[in-house]
């Protein structure tokens, strides 16, 4: 009797709840779907696979990599229906499982208002011996009532050193990186100030797009000829080997000083190498020695009123310029060759470029100027341009005196520069400009034109004639 007059004052609770879950199950059952557009929220833009485990046997099925998320949140009041893919850019490296169903394509996932699913996301990469690129992207797709959406996914895949948008940290002393395994930038580095990160030789360093080193500190690499220190793009297959504007390049901060690049291999990005506002006093800010910049789309060197010296350099195959020297500054160029030759159509700019122009302000005021000083000797500078060679005097800079240009091979229209042992207009006769070999012919008119500026040995590290060198960054054989 106790038990059924407690069920009995119990039921008509229990009645209510039973009418509430139904009162609900019909909301859910019956939630309306918004046809309108709408902008899914993401708990994040990229998701980075920093951490792959090479060590797990050899069952491909096996994830490498720990399991991140996604929170997809809809912000609307009504329940919509999207459409979950991926990209498949590198088929099979990411898995993800949506509302508990693994796979690659999900249509009609339904999010409620103003509710959230979560998407997990594995990789399965070796980072051991792999084929694949240094960095492996894919692209979560979303398309929800014509809404196209993507959120970004990144894995690390091989065994390198890797940096993610970060500046250097220098808290323990200066930075020595080896050639023990490569060195691959996703988005930038930063050299901070009062930092020096030293370079040794045979070490590759690969960009991704977009990427940019950026030196405030200081930078010295010390490749050498055979074995050079390599920046380039972080693409490995053959269509992209040579291919130009694939990351940003080396910018050298305001500020920054002391640096040395010796033995380097610089190609494939946007700009090679830009100096900015080096010191116009005491030591030069850049010293750029037996080095190649080649394939660049834009620029090889650019400069704003830098001090830089450069010798036994090949500058090749720029979109534009191969150098810039802007807002006057201190240029000393030595056994030096720019070819302009390339393989780049419609270009206009010359290859080579100085000016002595003031800083203007937004109304076109001068606000600064600076001389510019200028030596240059033994450089070829060539082209298919008529006129690859401008100093340009402008009346609002500081006017240029005691420019040094002697023992040159120059393509220019200004006849006035055929003194001081300068030749003009003749073609240098490079071996093969299309296979980018730019060493010289036995016939070259470059053969013993040069003057001796003690400089023993050629790009190659092959000795000079001491008494009459040839002209550029290689000594005819």
């Amino acid at each position: 009797m106790h038990t059924f007059a407690v069920l009995k004052k119990r039921i008509p609770f229990l009645l209510i709840l039973l009418g509430f879950g139904l009162i609900m199950h019909s909301c859910r059952k019956n939630d309306s779907f918004t046809s309108a557009g709408v902008n899914l929220l993401f708990s994040t833009d990229t998701v980075f696979f920093d951490t792959i485990f090479s060590k797990l046997g050899n069952n491909p099925n096996s994830p490498r990599s720990v399991t991140l998320q996604v929170r997809v949140t809809n912000p609307d009041k009504n329940a919509v229906k999207t459409k979950i893919s991926l990209a498949g850019n590198f088929y099979g490296i990411f898995k993800l499982n949506v509302d508990g169903k693994a796979g690659t394509n999900f249509s009609d996932v339904e999010i409620r208002g103003n509710d959230s699913i979560y998407i997990f996301v594995q990789a399965y990469i070796d980072p051991v011996g792999s084929n694949t690129p240094f960095i492996v992207t894919d692209q979560i797709l979303f398309e929800t009532n014509g809404v196209k959406q993507d959120v970004d996914l990144v894995a690390w895949a091989q065994d390198a050193n890797y940096f993610q948008n970060e500046v250097l940290d220098c808290s323990a002393g200066n930075l020595l990186w080896t050639s023990d395994k490569p060195y691959v930038i996703y988005d930038s580095i930063l050299i901070p100030k009062s930092c020096t990160l030293t370079i040794e030789a045979g070490t590759q360093i690969y960009n991704y797009n977009k990427s940019v080193i950026l030196v405030a500190g200081t930078l010295i690499v010390n490749g050498t000829t055979d074995k050079p220190a390599v920046f380039q793009g972080s693409r490995l297959d053959d269509d992209y080997k040579e291919m130009p504007g694939q990351w940003i390049g080396i910018r050298f901060l305001p500020g920054s000083s002391g640096n040395r690049i010796t033995g380097a291999v610089i190609k494939n990005a946007y700009i090679g190498i830009e100096v900015d506002s080096m010191p116009t006093t005491g030591t030069y800010g850049l010293i750029l020695k037996e080095s190649k910049i080649q394939n660049m789309s834009a620029v090889g060197l650019l400069n704003y009123t830098a001090k830089l010296y450069a010798e036994n350099n090949l500058i090749s195959n720029t979109g534009l310029y191969g150098f810039i020297g802007e807002l006057g500054g201190t240029y000393e160029l030595i056994h030096n060759t720019i070819s302009m030759q390339s393989q780049v159509t419609g270009r206009k700019d010359p290859g080579f470029y100085l000016s002595n122009a003031a800083g203007r302000d937004a109304n076109g005021n001068v606000i600064y100027k600076f001389p510019l000083l200028v030596t240059l000797r033994n450089n070829i500078i060539y082209g298919s341009l008529e006129d690859e060679f401008i100093i340009a005097n402008d009346p609002n800079g500081v006017p240029i005196t005691g420019a040094i240009l002697t023992n040159c091979l120059l393509k220019t229209k200004d006849l006035t520069l055929a003194t001081n042992g300068n030749i003009l207009n003749k073609d240098p006769r490079f071996k093969s400009v299309s296979q980018a070999d730019f060493d010289l012919e036995s016939n070259s008119p470059c053969r013993n034109t040069g003057v001796n500026v003690n400089v023993p040995r050629d790009l190659l590290g092959r000795n000079r004639n001491t008494s009459a060198p040839s002209i550029g960054a290689y000594e005819v054989q």
